[in-house]
């Protein structure tokens, strides 16, 4: 009895995980949704940034890293702006 609940439990925890992992509109995501975000939201919209400025002859220098603390600063200094409009 107490493995078959403890495996629902495991199974349940795994479906949520994934049922909430949505990808990231890097157009569209907002300073104020990225500095509330939780740490591993906040790892999924820089990564998703970093995917969509790779072309940028700014940007796209940055390894994922700096992009990061790049976005922390501008999103510090404009909360109310979307991330990639920010980045300008």
């Amino acid at each position: 009895m107490v493995r078959i609940l403890a495996l629902s439990f495991v199974f349940v925890t795994l479906a949520l995980s994934t049922l909430s992992a949505a990808p990231v509109d890097p157009a569209a995501v907002t300073c104020k949704e990225y500095n509330s975000d939780s740490h591993q939201g906040m790892l999924d919209i820089i990564s998703a940034v970093y995917d969509a400025t790779r072309g940028d002859p700014k940007l796209g220098a940055l390894g994922e890293s700096k992009l990061g603390d790049t976005i922390d600063k501008v999103c510090a200094a404009k909360p109310d702006a979307k991330v990639i409009d920010a980045l300008q």
